[in-house]
């Protein structure tokens, strides 16, 4: 009970920030004249190269580098593979980075349905099966760590460490039904034509969303935000990324997961003012949780505090 009571704590705390913080700093305004011209998708750093498989009947891109023991870095809403850009040269040098653009977004496939976090998953293991990869490491961020999680609860013999980034699970109580409740974006993105509405529009969701869910402002630099900005304007990413949010077969699906809880080693790496619950919810569903909380930081943690992100993902996955 003393648990419960202290998640749903917890949980309002972040409801507060969140509707807080968008009066508590500028609207960090994207350049209009920079998002207009980039019509091209940014560029890998050196060593990574562009990369695309059709799997699981979706055509996914993905950028690929390093050397080592596989690693994939499964981005959230609303980013995409670039938002590890600033991670990508360091972690390379320990491993081989691969970084998808989800099916919905980008320059992958955007297919009408299986946006259910559980079919997304199976995307990037037929990915890494193509791949010729036995065994990863992975790391998700926001949909990209629920993606991560039913990735693991699938393929638990095919992922040695996992690390989950600043969200929650779809499904597991009590944080999940606070933060739903109350959490303006899971409403509006979920509703059958907020997609249609968006489209063409995206800078301006995007204007106002970054800055809703920060603590350290102005922390994207301006490539950063056009390059997510063009991803989302993709012709239909609009439309197949609000399907993200249609939680509810994710919901079944995650308590059927939730029976059996995972083993592997679990990183929960939450912000101190957006998900300073993660340790305690995670444990829920995995066994072996080590906490990770970036301070200083509101939910876009590799860009608001990159160097504590690439240190606990270096500490976590580099440790025998």
């Amino acid at each position: 009970m003393k648990t419960t009571n202290r998640l749903l704590k917890i949980a309002v705390m972040l409801i507060a920030f969140t509707f807080n913080s968008y009066t508590s700093f500028s609207r960090n305004v994207i350049d209009q004249a920079t998002i207009t011209n980039v019509t091209k998708p940014a560029l890998p750093p050196k060593g990574f190269s562009n990369q695309y498989a059709v799997v699981n009947g979706v055509k996914i891109h993905y950028v690929i580098g390093g050397h080592g023991t596989p690693l994939m870095l499964v981005h959230g809403f609303p980013q995409n593979w670039y938002m590890w850009n600033r991670l990508l040269p360091e972690l390379s040098k320990h491993f081989t980075i691969i970084a998808p653009d989800l099916r919905g977004v980008g320059e992958s496939g955007k297919p009408q349905g299986g946006y259910d976090k559980k079919n997304m998953a199976i995307d990037l293991h037929e990915l890494v099966k193509k791949l010729g990869y036995k065994k990863i490491d992975i790391a998700g961020h926001d949909i990209g760590m629920m993606v991560a999680y039913a990735y693991a609860a699938q393929f638990p013999e095919e992922v040695n460490k996992l690390a989950l980034l600043d969200a929650l699970i779809a499904g597991v109580e009590p944080v999940w039904s606070q933060v739903k409740a109350q959490a303006w974006w899971f409403g509006f993105f979920s509703q059958p034509h907020s997609g249609e509405v968006a489209d063409g529009r995206m800078n301006l969701i995007l204007d106002d969303f970054f800055p809703a869910v920060s603590f350290v402002k102005n922390s994207f630099t301006r490539q950063e935000k056009a390059e997510f900005t063009r991803a989302y304007s993709v012709k239909g990413a609009a439309t197949t990324s609000f399907l993200w949010f249609a939680f509810e077969q994710d919901i079944k699906d995650n308590q059927e997961f939730s029976k059996n809880k995972l083993a592997m080693p679990v990183l929960a790496m939450g912000s101190d003012h957006f998900a300073p619950f993660l340790g305690a919810h995670v444990r829920l569903v995995a066994s072996n949780v080590k906490d990770c909380i970036i301070t200083g930081s509101g939910h876009w943690i590799v860009q608001e505090q990159p160097g504590q992100v690439q240190k606990g993902l270096l500490d976590f996955f580099m440790e025998k």
